[in-house]
């Protein structure tokens, strides 16, 4: 966990749709991002890369002179990589430091091959998945849900809130009726409970807060900010098969800040899956353990006129997964008034939350 001394004080985005994995469209996410902070390539001595493309990549594409960079392989780590270059900003390692996040476009469907029909032998942790099936973060998130909903009795028209919330702040209409019916994908998550890759790259530029001042674009704090990793990176080998990396993630967060749930003006959550947003309402103590079903019911406290606006422009389920960086995009957009889905009057803190059962990262941003 990381208390203040570094700022966002640049963003950078690539449009959900032509953004992809390239390193093209990475570098294009962070010469905005530069550009917003009114900064050239010459300034920046810190690189971070989540995923795809490559750190040594996007250095040599950009330019850059680095005295410290370092990766995140694990997409759902982005914000534990964006702590490591918080760190780097505050220890002096580095001065100003880009992180940069890009994400895959569409692929073509595929058609699930047959149990085991012509599959290689598997090995390692992945012998227990494949024959269930359970290899993929659909599944796995499928099965912490099944885990909640006997643990705690949540509903499918409780869970139906976050889809529906996402799916009318991103423009398009869904009625409880059509996600009802839907089909199943991994029970209990149906087709409107995943958010369907859309592509595009977001980049971040972190700088230490007592150079805030001479800097030309409006820049937001960073109050904290916290990551964690399950010891296994087997989901099912918790103790408590209802708790997750997200709930270890968002108990750490309050540690070194006296800001308390209560002052949070806006929430921007990880919902490629909708469960893991209501995992993340727990895990950050918005309600008690097993309660998030009764908080977000009827959908009223998480709309955008709500008490805890809920990914106001959309999110993952309402606008397509791009790059989970352009959450924390997002949120410093809301902060300075300049969203495109700007809720009414500029809220003073923000909450991110990113991951899902076995990596992930949380941080408040101040205005």
């Amino acid at each position: 966990m990381i208390t203040r001394g570094a700022v966002v004080s640049g963003i950078g985005r690539v449009p959900r749709g032509p953004g992809s994995a390239d390193v093209r469209v990475a570098a294009m996410a962070a010469r905005g991002a530069l550009a917003d902070a009114g900064l050239t390539g010459g300034a920046v001595d810190g690189l971070v890369t989540c995923g795809l493309p490559d750190v040594v990549d996007v250095a040599d594409a950009l330019g850059l002179e680095l005295a410290w960079r370092t990766a995140e392989s694990d997409r759902l780590g982005v914000l534990a990589a964006v702590s490591a270059a918080v760190s780097a900003v505050i220890s002096g390692l580095a001065t100003h430091v880009l992180c940069i996040e890009a994400c895959d476009p569409p692929s073509p469907p595929r058609v699930a091959a047959r149990r085991f029909a012509g599959r290689p032998s598997v090995s390692g942790w992945a012998q227990w998945h494949a024959p269930y099936g359970a290899g993929t973060e659909l599944v796995t998130t499928a099965l912490a849900a099944r885990s909640y909903i006997e643990a705690f009795g949540l509903s499918r028209v409780e869970l139906a809130q976050i889809a529906l919330t996402a799916a009318r702040n991103g423009g398009r209409g869904l009625g409880l009726r059509e996600y009802l019916d839907a089909p199943m994908l991994a029970d209990p998550l149906c087709e409107y409970d995943r958010a369907l890759p859309a592509g595009g790259a977001t980049a971040v530029l972190i700088s230490p807060g007592d150079l805030a001042e001479d800097l030309p674009g409006p820049a937001v704090a960073v109050e904290a900010v916290a990551a964690a990793r399950n010891v296994s990176p087997l989901w099912e080998q918790r103790a408590d098969l209802t708790g997750m990396a997200i709930h270890d993630a968002g108990e750490r967060l309050w540690e070194g800040t006296e800001l308390v749930p209560e002052n949070v003006d806006v929430a921007l959550f990880e919902d490629e899956f909708s469960f893991l947003a209501l995992m993340w309402l727990e895990a950050l103590g918005f309600c008690a353990p097993g309660t998030a079903g009764a908080f977000v019911a009827g959908g009223q406290r998480i709309s955008r006129a709500g008490t805890l606006p809920l990914n106001p422009h959309g999110g993952q389920l309402g606008l397509g997964r791009s790059a989970a960086l352009e959450l924390v995009a997002e949120a410093v957009s809301q902060l300075r008034g300049e969203s495109t889905a700007q809720l009414d009057g500029p809220p003073e803190v923000a909450v991110v939350g990113i991951g899902g059962a076995t990596v992930a990262g949380c941080m408040l941003l101040v205005r």
